[in-house]
């Protein structure tokens, strides 16, 4: 008789006669293996003298930017600006000239003098005993021209008032003209337009002002040419004879009985300029001038010369080539060139801050 099978031990038997995978045999001391051509990445900040030259780099571009913009905004407006006492003296000197001279030996009391050598002088200070709370320039023009071998011809000091920025004309301060010193106040003056040439004069047309017109009057840009060794803007004004008003002379000058006769003045006047552009100097003058006198049909002539100025000092030569060369890099050219390198430092921090970038392999041992 046969026993019948045990199920669990049945079961367990079948288990035990299925065959089973190998099992790879255990090493507990050796690191996994990676292939080698899998690549790990690590990513972090640069180190620390990249960091600190990134600072740096970042500083000096705000530096730059910084003094950039600050130089025409601030800068250029404080260094160009006319002088309070400018102390300064035009000459100009003509030859072969007519003149109406003072002469008491003379039947009507003056002569008329030609071929003679005449100098003008110009001399401009600071105004004294003004009461000028605005911030503006008071100048006192001293005019002389003398004959040579003859004395003083004709003399003036006319008061000037000006924004010190500009140059034109603000009339806040007792403008006047003085021609006879009997009579210190003078006649009152209304200025126009710019007694001397701007800073960053313009190839364009200005107003300028002509005490003898009492009124300002165009000079024209002709061109561009060199003086005394510096590049200049030339202008010409150019005055045609006009009546100017009247003057009480000696009727003998115009054979008249009477004693004094009213004359009308007449006046003409070609001036040309050579004008360094950066600061507005008047680097040299020429004036073709004609002042004459009509009554009773007669007219003579007080002043006619054809006459150049003197050329200027050194120092004040020197002094308009450092303006020449400065002014245009305080008004821009410097804050062209200081924004650009301050953009490229920028750049160049930004290249150096970028994060580090690691590749690193290894191999199966």
């Amino acid at each position: 008789m046969t026993a019948a099978p045990d199920p669990v031990t049945s079961e367990r038997r079948a288990h035990s006669d299925a065959p089973t995978a190998p099992v790879a045999p255990v090493q507990p001391d050796q690191p996994p293996v990676r292939p080698d051509h899998v690549p790990e990445h690590a990513y972090g900040e640069p180190p620390r003298n990249r960091r600190l030259l990134r600072l740096a780099l970042v500083g000096a571009g705000i530096f730059l930017l910084v003094v950039g913009v600050l130089l025409p905004l601030y800068v250029y407006p404080r260094l160009a600006v006319l002088p309070a006492d400018p102390q300064t003296e035009q000459i100009l000197k003509g030859t072969d000239a007519t003149v109406l001279m003072p002469d008491m030996d003379a039947p009507a009391g003056a002569t008329v003098l030609t071929g003679v050598n005449v100098t003008a002088r110009n001399f401009v200070a600071a105004a004294t005993g003004v009461d000028n709370d605005g911030g503006d320039n008071v100048w006192d023009i001293a005019t002389r021209i003398e004959v040579d071998g003859r004395g003083l011809l004709q003399a003036r000091v006319e008061r000037l008032s000006i924004d010190p920025n500009t140059g034109e004309a603000t009339n806040c301060c007792g403008d006047r003209l003085v021609t006879d010193e009997a009579e210190p106040d003078g006649k009152e003056l209304r200025h126009e337009g710019y007694y001397t040439f701007p800073f960053d004069t313009q190839k364009q047309s200005y107003q300028i002002w002509d005490v003898n017109l009492e009124q300002a009057t165009t000079a024209e840009y002709v061109g561009e040419t060199t003086k005394d060794g510096i590049d200049v803007h030339m202008f010409k004004k150019a005055v045609p004879l006009q009546k100017i008003g009247t003057m009480e002379l000696p009727g003998g000058l115009f054979d008249s009985t009477e004693p004094n006769v009213d004359a009308e003045a007449w006046y003409a006047d070609t001036r040309t300029y050579w004008i360094e552009p950066n600061s507005g100097d008047v680097i040299g003058v020429r004036e073709e001038i004609t002042q004459q006198y009509t009554a009773n049909g007669k007219t003579v002539t007080a002043f006619e010369a054809k006459m150049d100025s003197v050329r200027n000092s050194q120092e004040r030569l020197d002094q308009a080539k450092q303006a020449s060369s400065l002014l245009p890099w305080l008004r821009g050219r410097a804050s062209i060139v200081l924004v650009l390198l301050g953009l490229i430092l920028f750049v160049a921090a930004a290249l150096v801050g970028r994060p580090l970038n690691f590749r690193r392999r290894t191999s199966a041992h």
